[in-house]
């Protein structure tokens, strides 16, 4: 017996719905640069420890969305930077991460801008497409 037939269909239906679905409110990331205590890093960037950049991902708006976003995250930045950065995800679309110095939270903030410019221009094009397939469809009828 497969994995698949032990599993009833309608909740394999419902965990798509909720996949596709979309989120209550657009992700919010709060970056915060923590020094660990008696590094040398600590003594010489104390005017940066505890400094925090707010960046709102108004294109992340569904579950797909989010879960694309977290696996380039992960891929890019996460995994070659482990042990020296920390994320949590909130219910509420409010993520924290917390970096230890001050390059890989530029590498995190700029990430999230190419993320961001990247996802609103593919979304421009998609939008573009659908456009033209609704004018190709009318001039068709038109025709008929």
């Amino acid at each position: 017996m497969s994995d698949q037939d032990d599993f009833p269909s309608y909740l394999d239906e419902q965990q798509q719905q909720q996949e596709d679905g979309d989120l209550d409110n657009p992700l919010r990331v709060l970056v915060v640069i923590n020094v660990p205590e008696g590094s040398e890093k600590e003594t010489s960037n104390s005017s940066i420890h505890g400094e925090m950049e707010e960046r709102l991902l108004d294109n992340v708006q569904s579950f797909k969305a989010m879960n694309e976003f977290f696996d380039d995250f992960d891929d890019k930045i996460a995994y070659p930077n482990e042990g020296h950065i920390k994320y949590e995800v909130g219910s509420d679309g409010l993520v924290v991460i917390v970096v230890d110095n001050i390059e890989l939270r530029n590498k995190v903030l700029s990430f999230m801008d190419k993320f961001t410019t990247i996802k609103s221009e593919g979304d421009d094009e998609d939008e573009e497409e659908e456009d033209n397939k609704r004018n190709k469809k009318s001039k068709k009828n038109v025709k008929a």
